[in-house]
């Protein structure tokens, strides 16, 4: 074989292979609720707050999808204080699973609903069953839970939580360890919120 020919076989190679890489990172980046920067690797859970979908991926293979209810996006302020019930984006592990989980209800909640704010300590702050069967903690009082009200799947309604469906809920809960790393993003993001009148006040909790 002269040098020419070795040449020509060398070239063909190369750009074979540039193109190989090439198609596999663009299907790394077609991949519905896997973002390319998301893991890809042992069990991963993605959450799209732009679609409101919630997806189970193994080692990159999809394995379940389900409709989700994230954060509302809105401000709730009361004298000094506020609270912004963002769903937060970026990286998340499993730091705790929770068989049963009852609700432990903030202020803002009896704020929204125009009722006295209780003592840390009071048993009204407890509430069982809004939270479904399971809950998936991720730290900073984020969780992917259950619901009482099976409408709000599918809308950004909620404080922050991601809200799923029983279905999907009990597939997370038999598949993920605590650990499990869970990556939450945006397909379509939305313009930016004007968060400018947090900076003027106490901020005392978020979500």
């Amino acid at each position: 074989m002269t040098n020419v020919s070795v040449l020509d076989w060398s070239i063909r190679w190369l750009t074979l292979a540039a193109v190989l890489i090439v198609g596999f990172a663009a299907a790394a980046q077609e991949t519905e609720g896997l973002p390319s920067d998301a893991p890809r690797t042992g069990t991963v859970i993605t959450i799209d707050v732009s679609t409101n979908h919630a997806y189970l991926f193994r080692d990159g293979q999809l394995v379940a999808k389900s409709r989700a209810a994230t954060g509302s996006d809105k401000i709730l302020r009361k004298g000094s204080k506020v609270w912004w019930f963002r769903t937060p984006r970026g990286r998340h592990t499993v730091v705790r699973k929770i068989k049963d989980p009852v609700w432990t209800k903030p202020d803002w909640a009896f704020i929204e609903e125009g009722k006295p704010v209780p003592p840390a300590d009071s048993p009204l702050r407890k509430e069982r069953g809004t939270m479904g069967k399971y809950a998936l903690d991720l730290g900073d009082r984020v969780m992917l839970h259950g619901t009482n009200d099976p409408k709000s799947i599918g809308r950004r309604v909620s404080h922050g939580c991601v809200r799923l469906p029983n279905d999907m809920l009990s597939l997370l809960w038999k598949e993920a360890e605590v650990g499990t790393e869970v990556y939450i993003f945006e397909s379509q993001p939305r313009q930016a919120i004007d968060t400018s009148a947090l900076s003027n006040r106490s901020v005392t909790e978020l979500r």
